[in-house]
């Protein structure tokens, strides 16, 4: 959901969002109108944001326009909380990754040199099968910074 929906869900307009977020009027009119990412947004803002709208942080950052992912299978045995519960580490590049649930679509997110990714994941998640799942995810989450950074590289 976007972050307009949540608000619109919670019957607050975007100056009593920003009252009770202390987030900037202005931000937060950029952010619903896509003149700013919200996922460039700092940890502190995405938190302050979720607290006043009641919601967790992750639910912000889902916008099916802006979000590539993939659908949930439904053969998964592990509950959405399950999942979104879940982190894995790169060793490679030394940062968490995540799973990333919303509107029945699954995505890895994770943040890297200030830029967020999230990359399409699609698997049956089971309980026994979920170390594995989360290793994949790790594989397929260093693939995708290992193409970032190669594009970054030659972009210069």
């Amino acid at each position: 959901m976007s972050i307009q929906s949540i608000r619109e869900q919670r019957g607050m307009t975007r100056r009593a969002l920003a009252e009770q977020s202390g987030v900037n009027f202005r931000s937060i009119q950029d952010y619903e109108q896509g003149h700013k990412k919200l996922s460039s947004a700092g940890g502190d803002t995405l938190l302050r944001l979720a607290s006043a709208l009641g919601c967790r942080m992750e639910e912000l950052l889902w916008d099916n326009d802006d979000v590539k992912s993939s659908a949930l299978m439904p053969q998964n045995d592990v509950s959405v909380a399950t999942i979104l519960s879940e982190r894995f580490y790169s060793e490679k590049y030394q940062i968490y990754g995540r799973w990333l649930c919303g509107d029945g679509r699954i995505c890895i997110y994770c943040v890297y040199d200030g830029t967020a990714h999230r990359i399409p994941f699609r698997a049956v998640i089971t309980e026994k099968l979920l170390p594995w799942i989360k290793e994949t995810a790790v594989l397929l989450m260093e693939a995708a910074l290992d193409e970032y950074v190669f594009e970054r590289r030659w972009a210069m």
